[in-house]
């Protein structure tokens, strides 16, 4: 009899502790508006994916803070003092936007771009955002050797090296100390991919839901989808300047995108001489300087200047980078002048 209760009184825990347990599941098991705001390093973690080699656990604010500042101004304040200029001629948000660029994180179209910077009141700029900068993993890819040579060997597979280059090279600047470029890494960490930002669909969303539920061969393919869902690097390609005979001279252009790009590509430095010593407008003067040069490799052709850009030289630090193939095409530089030689004749 004593042994009947043992044996009853051990199968009614075990039933229990499994009910107690399935229940415990169900309440951990998170909403969708959790999903939604989770990291994308940590889902990709769990889901097998190596950790980024610059990852950071968590974001001091005011670190993050000060990171921002050092972008927007090359400058910020340490213990109540102005910290040195990184640069005396740039700042990053010269050539590189803060905000997202494209509606599919994967796109790095240049049409594509220029609608969105339209949509979203964005410059139009020859540098990768540095919105999800926090999630690549790859830095100065493909053709950025042939500028920077060996440079860029230990900066395409680490962000700390890669923001380096850009602050001593990229800039005409100077190497971060150890404080700032701390800073600067947590705030791209505040700003890190979250599952929201994928525009993912339901069956996607749920399988992240239920992530502990998946085998290995269903955690591989969410992983490799989450992978193609934002880019892990941008593409950066070369072209040379157009050849004379091959140039449409605005032939066949959009003029809206064209004003766009003098707009949110030339203006963003050239108004004012804001960064550099060649001042540009609106005036017809502008665009006669211009449509005189269409048919030359000067540097004000802009089939040249577009694909070639300036190098910094003494007396002269600032200098106009090139625009890759990704993130201007040859038909929207058609685009432009079509719209130069409207303004010439303003």
């Amino acid at each position: 009899m004593n042994r009947f209760l043992l044996i009853l009184f051990v199968s009614c825990t075990t039933v229990l502790l499994f009910l107690s347990t399935t229940k415990s599941a169900e309440v951990e098991k998170l909403s969708n508006n959790q999903v939604s705001n989770l990291t994308l390093e940590n889902v990709l973690t769990e889901l097998g994916a190596t950790k980024y080699s610059h990852s950071m656990e968590v974001y001091d604010e005011s670190k993050a803070k000060m990171g921002k500042e050092l972008i927007i101004n090359g400058m910020t304040r340490k213990d109540g003092n102005k910290s040195k200029r990184i640069s005396s001629f740039f700042v990053c948000t010269d050539c590189h936007n803060l905000g997202r660029e494209f509606k599919s994180l994967e796109s790095e179209n240049p049409s594509e771009r220029l609608s969105f910077s339209k949509d979203n009141s964005l410059p139009y700029l020859p540098g990768s955002t540095f919105y999800g900068i926090y999630n690549r993993t790859s830095f100065y890819n493909d053709d950025y050797v042939k500028k920077y040579g060996t440079l860029v060997t230990n900066a395409r597979d680490t962000l700390e090296n890669a923001v380096q280059i850009c602050a001593k090279y990229c800039s005409s600047g100077r190497y971060l100390k150890d404080w700032e470029l701390e800073a600067i890494m947590h705030y791209y960490k505040k700003n890190e991919l979250q599952v929201k930002d994928l525009k993912l669909n339901n069956e996607s969303l749920n399988a992240i839901q239920n992530i502990s539920d998946l085998n290995i061969k269903d955690k591989e393919s969410l992983k490799n989808e989450l992978m193609n869902y934002h880019r892990t690097a941008y593409s950066a390609t070369f072209i040379s300047a157009m050849d004379v005979n091959s140039r449409k001279f605005g032939e066949g252009g959009n003029v809206e995108n064209g004003k766009l790009i003098y707009s949110k590509s030339c203006l963003h430095c050239h108004a004012n001489k804001r960064v550099t010593y060649l001042n540009l407008d609106n005036d017809r003067l502008s665009g006669k300087m211009f449509v005189k040069n269409l048919k030359n490799y000067k540097d004000k052709s802009l089939y040249q200047i577009i694909r070639y850009g300036t190098y910094a030289k003494v007396g002269r630090k600032q200098y106009m980078p090139l625009y890759t193939k990704e993130k201007m095409s040859d038909n929207q530089i058609n685009d432009l002048v079509a719209y130069i030689k409207q303004l010439a004749n303003k």
